[in-house]
């Protein structure tokens, strides 16, 4: 496996040491949420996003909306903070449907997600044939 350590800036200067290379690749991946940048959806989404969470259409799940969510997971992704990999929830859920989707429920009744639940890292790899490149668009 290739290690990046440096890359290329906008301004065509390469990074010069690992933090830098950290932070524009940070910088490339999770851009900085402008308001001026907004569209029509983004300015309705944030509207939206004031509302109380008690609204209407706050209803359990169902036991077909968690099996799609869960279905959809890769098998052999990276496992988060718990270990489990998309192929544990599958297994986990087809034998115990019931409880994974009340855990769900109870979750969104109490208005309390995990917050390892919302944490993730980032692994970059650098895509085949592009080992050398020195271009943060080459790393998946």
């Amino acid at each position: 496996m290739t290690q990046t350590n440096r890359l290329r800036k906008p301004d065509g200067s390469l990074t010069a040491d690992l933090t830098e290379t950290l932070k524009h690749m940070l910088e490339y991946f999770t851009p900085e949420d402008k308001e001026d940048d907004d569209t029509d959806n983004h300015r309705l989404a944030r509207i939206q996003s004031q509302e109380p969470v008690d609204t209407a259409d706050d209803k359990d799940f169902t036991l077909e909306e968690i099996r799609n969510a869960i279905e959809i997971m890769g098998n052999k992704k990276v496992p988060g903070e718990d270990g489990r990999t998309g192929e544990i929830y599958k297994s986990s859920f087809e034998i115990f449907p019931n409880c994974v989707t009340a855990m769900y429920n109870e979750c969104l009744r109490r208005e309390v997600f995990p917050v390892r639940w919302k944490r993730a890292k980032l692994i970059p790899v650098t895509k085949p044939g592009k080992e050398n490149s020195k271009d943060v668009s080459n790393i998946k």
